[in-house]
């Protein structure tokens, strides 16, 4: 049975990995078949168990991925990794730093963006928004408390927690993210907001300025 035959009589569900790949792909070409060209990404990402190797320059170096192919398959992966992350924490429902630091562990784990995000949560500690609030690297001339604090304000929110991830995994916090906690602390004092930490989020593990007396 063709592979598109198999998906349309018992869907995705039913497809290898190596099948569905070759699905995106299409025909190949004469001289590299598409089992052949599917072999070479399971082979360059370890049986797919490390998708990040498949980057622009690795895709291209597979003999039959031309540009059109490899703007499939980066598509495809950017839009797994985008999927991955819009994962969410109930609102108006109470919610513990442990539970925000699993939720986040498990969101970023294999992320190559970094992003800033804020938990916003109201006297009983329920949270009311999870928000991100900056991609790309912490500075002091792209990011400023104001935006953190006017979302707060636009909220009945008594305290937050902010959090950011490094891809490199890398826990130790820059100069610019201590700088950072330090100006959004002092402004949170005036708006009477409780800044309760800041995460720095790598692969699997994790950093807690409060733990580390640094808040």
């Amino acid at each position: 049975m063709e592979i598109r035959e198999k998906i349309n009589h018992f869907g995705p569900a039913s497809m290898t990995t190596e099948q569905l790949f070759m699905l995106i792909i299409g025909s190949g070409t004469k001289q590299y078949p598409v089992e052949q060209i599917v072999q070479q990404l399971a082979y360059r990402s370890k049986n797919f168990t490390d998708l990040a190797a498949l980057n622009a320059q690795t895709l291209l170096q597979i003999p039959g991925i031309g540009q059109a192919n490899q703007g499939r398959i980066l598509a495809l992966l950017e839009l797994m990794q985008r999927l991955k992350t819009c994962q969410w924490l109930p609102l108006q429902q109470p919610v513990a730093k442990n539970t925000i630091i699993q939720h986040l562990v498990t969101k970023y784990s294999g992320y190559q963006q970094e992003e800033l995000m804020g938990f916003f949560l109201d006297v009983n500690q329920s949270l009311l928004a999870e928000k991100i609030l900056f991609r790309g690297t912490l500075t002091m001339a792209t990011v400023h408390p104001r935006e953190l604090i006017k979302t707060a304000l636009m909220l009945p929110c008594v305290s937050l927690v902010i959090a950011h991830n490094h891809p490199s995994g890398n826990l130790a916090p820059s100069q610019a993210d201590l700088m950072f906690t330090q100006r959004l602390q002092s402004c949170c004092q005036l708006f009477n907001l409780n800044l309760l930490d800041h995460l720095i989020i790598g692969q699997d593990d994790f950093l807690s300025f409060q733990d580390r007396g640094l808040l």
